[in-house]
């Protein structure tokens, strides 16, 4: 002890020494000064306003708009009606969904994929979204979240800055409300804008505890595309308050979106981040439940259509939207135009009111068989051709006196013993992947006494639109894509919904069997030639259809070169050797070539009438290798196809008789006593999943067990929107639903009968 006393006085007289000259206590002093302005600095680089954005999976920069394209005065909207004012705001607080997990399984790519973090006080301003953490030391930040709910490769995993402050007050715009933090995959596409992003979203609001005064805020997408269609796909139906606060004006779709303020920040309550990678395909990690369809889609039609005046008023607001737009694009052109080009104006504008808006669709809708239904009906001079004002396009002949000619009976029998039948949606496209013979589709289903809607989407349609043409449609026809999505917008009541995608016989693809099965409904693929005849009277109605006008614009795109010799191809190694850069100079140096060389030009329309003859090109596919391959997938894909008629009427036929059965098992299924609302709801579906007739022709089984059969990634009857607490888990109800459902039973596959 001694000696220990000994040495703490040895130090203490040193350190007095050393200290007792002034020039070390001015170094001292110096140093004890740095010390503070370096942690000053610090601090304030943390809370100062710098550019700061994040990447996406894509490696596109998300955040304010670059120099090369700056926020201009005209699209410097803030769309909030709050007040900047100076507030106390807390230090940021959270709790995430995998807090009860231990370190090592958080780190698990299911649950990095799947967590969702809500917060208290996050802050968003133009540059992106911020936590503030006041005092001098460091704190942890939120955990990274995924934004996205889609493949593992577009994962988009954000965290908000972490903002260190002395003062506890800060000046900004309060919202005493949750806003719901998110990304879109793909939004140009309304498909991947629905199942992706915004059912994923909508559910999200559903389990959270998100209301009509809630917000969003966009922070960051996978693919950085221009949104296009997004204008008309707005999203007022789910909101009355909110906004969703977007960090580039590329993405001003529509008055819903905004920038943040541009003087201080908006700081709101709580936000929940992420969407917990929801959605009815194979890549997402969870399941986005059924009945969130079922909710998604009420509310619209609540929204847009609970009675004739609201729709009547969406209709004439529509209208007087586009009428505006063609004021200001009349303003905007140049003052002096010759007469010619007045006159042509003057007649697009006057022959189509709905000039470039989503009214389009449905001024282009058809209408056939929605009046008495009798032979050679369709558009009698009696039957408006169009009917979009109406709630109902058949309200002028209720179910109790439709009068249905073909019936089967007695010949003279009273038609008092007719049904109204099946209401079959077609969905016709303009360019690739169109429906060659469509007028004879819609004839077919007609003789046959079915209610026809010939629906296009080629010229504009907003949600309310596409939902209110959807609404009555028990069977949409429709050439594999896009528009499949649309079928979330089919009824629920009634019977069963049936999707026929009608698909090239060399190409086919699930994506929409997941869609479907999860939402309910019945799916089946058709193809119609040249590979799959099944007899005599299949090939007379499935020509074979060359599209040489559509090749030729696929390969304007293509890497594939045709007409050369021999000498100028490249191998699929040697290709696969070169960087992006030199395969383009060999493609240009190849066009050039072909370009200029008259035989090689006859050459190469040679080669394009053997590559899309019915036979597989084989000769072409050596010759070229994995570029020509590539090309004809491509054309594949997206070659207009026709309808096998005959089988496909015969099938529909076949779903109106279910219709009968269902009514049938309905009826006991609502006078049985135990059974709740979702067997009431889905039960009919599962009777058909049982039966082998709810997805077909083939690759269904997987799909099934996932969507429906599974416990634990099953759509059905899993969450509950009304209680919260019940959310992700099973219900004795689902597995009542689910039972039976053995890989025997789901094996079975669902054939449209020759």
């Amino acid at each position: 002890m001694e000696n220990s006393g000994g040495f703490m006085q040895s130090v203490k007289a040193t350190a007095h020494n050393v200290m007792g000259t002034r020039k070390i206590r001015r170094y001292f002093l110096v140093f004890i000064i740095l010390t503070i302005g370096g942690v000053l600095m610090f601090t304030l680089n943390h809370s100062s306003s710098f550019r700061f954005g994040s990447y996406t999976s894509s490696g596109e920069y998300f955040g304010l708009d670059s120099d090369e394209k700056p926020i201009t005065a005209q699209n410097n909207r803030w769309g909030g009606q709050t007040v900047a004012r100076d507030i106390e705001l807390p230090e940021a607080t959270w709790t995430c969904t995998d807090d009860h997990l231990s370190e090592k399984e958080k780190d698990t790519k299911a649950n990095r994929r799947t967590r969702q973090c809500v917060v208290q006080n996050l802050c968003v301003d133009r540059q992106g979204a911020f936590i503030r953490s006041n005092g001098l030391w460091p704190r942890k930040n939120v955990p990274k979240v995924n934004l996205l709910s889609s493949d593992e490769d577009s994962d988009s995993f954000w965290q908000p800055r972490l903002q260190r402050s002395w003062r506890k007050v800060i000046r900004a715009h309060y919202v005493n409300e949750t806003v719901f933090v998110h990304g879109l995959y793909s939004p140009f596409h309304f498909s991947h804008w629905l199942y992706n992003g915004m059912i994923p979203l909508y559910s999200t609001m559903k389990r959270f505890g998100g209301t009509k005064d809630s917000w969003t805020f966009r922070a960051g997408r996978f693919y950085y595309d221009p949104l296009g269609r997004m204008g008309e796909w707005e999203m007022e139906h789910f909101f009355e308050t909110g906004k969703e606060l977007v960090l580039s004006q590329i993405e001003l779709s529509t008055p819903f979106q905004t920038l943040p303020p541009e003087d201080t920040p908006i700081c709101f309550q709580r936000a929940v981040i992420g969407l917990g990678s929801q959605c009815g395909l194979v890549y997402c990690e969870n399941n986005t439940p059924t009945e969130i369809y079922k909710a998604f889609r009420d509310e619209i039609s609540e929204y847009y259509w609970s009675t004739p005046q609201t729709w009547e008023r969406h209709v004439k607001n529509a209208q007087d939207s586009i009428n505006r737009g063609l004021q200001h694009q009349e303003r905007a052109q140049k003052p002096r135009r010759d007469e010619k080009e007045e006159a042509t104006k003057r007649q697009d504008v006057e022959g189509n009111e709905g000039v470039n808006s989503q009214l389009q669709c449905l001024d282009r809708a058809r209408y056939y068989n929605f009046e008495s239904a009798g032979p050679n009906h369709g558009l009698e001079s009696g039957e408006k051709k169009s009917r979009a004002g109406q709630m109902h396009p058949d309200v002028v002949d209720p179910a109790e006196t439709y009068q249905n000619q073909f019936v089967e009976g007695k010949e003279g029998e009273a038609a008092k013993e007719s049904k109204r039948k099946l209401v079959v949606g077609i969905i016709q496209r303009e360019n690739s992947r169109r429906l060659v013979n469509d007028e004879e589709l819609i004839q077919g289903l007609v003789q046959a006494g079915f209610r026809v809607k010939w629906i296009t989407f080629d010229h504009g349609c907003g949600i309310a639109e596409t939902a209110y043409l959807l609404r009555d449609v028990n069977v949409l026809i429709t050439p594999h894509g896009n528009a499949i999505g649309t079928s979330v917008f089919m009824p629920s009541q009634g019977p069963v919904p049936t999707v026929i995608s009608v698909d090239n016989s060399r190409y086919k693809e699930g994506w929409f069997k997941f869609t479907t099965t999860a939402i309910g409904q019945r799916f089946i693929q058709t193809v119609c030639g040249p590979t799959n005849y099944v007899d005599e009277v299949s090939r007379e109605h499935c020509p074979y259809f060359k599209d040489l006008k559509g090749a030729w614009g696929i390969l304007r795109y293509s890497s594939l070169v045709l007409g050369l010799p021999e000498s100028r191809i490249k191998t699929d190694k040697e290709l696969q050797s070169m960087s992006n850069e030199e395969r383009d100079k060999v493609r240009d140096a190849n066009r050039e070539y072909v370009k200029n060389n008259p035989a090689a030009q006859k050459l190469a329309e040679q080669e394009m009438d053997v590559l899309i003859a019915p036979e597989m090109p084989e000769t072409i596919f050596q010759k070229y290798g994995d570029l020509a391959r590539d090309f004809m997938y491509a054309y594949w894909k997206n070659s207009p196809r026709y309808v096998d008629v005959v089988r496909v009427v015969k099938f529909v036929q076949s779903l109106q008789q279910d219709l009968e059965q269902e009514k049938i098992r309905d009826s006991a299924i609502t006078t049985t006593g135990n059974m709740g609302s979702a067997q009431r709801s889905y039960g009919l579906f599962v009777d058909y999943v049982r039966k082998g007739q709810a997805c077909g022709p083939d690759a269904c089984e997987k799909i099934l067990e996932r969507n429906v059969a599974n416990e634990t990634t099953s759509a059905f009857g899993r969450h509950s929107i009304d209680d919260v607490s019940k959310w992700g888990q099973p219900t004795s109800e689902s597995q009542a639903l689910r039972a039976g459902l053995t890989t025997e039973v789901l094996q079975q596959n669902w054939q449209i009968e020759t």
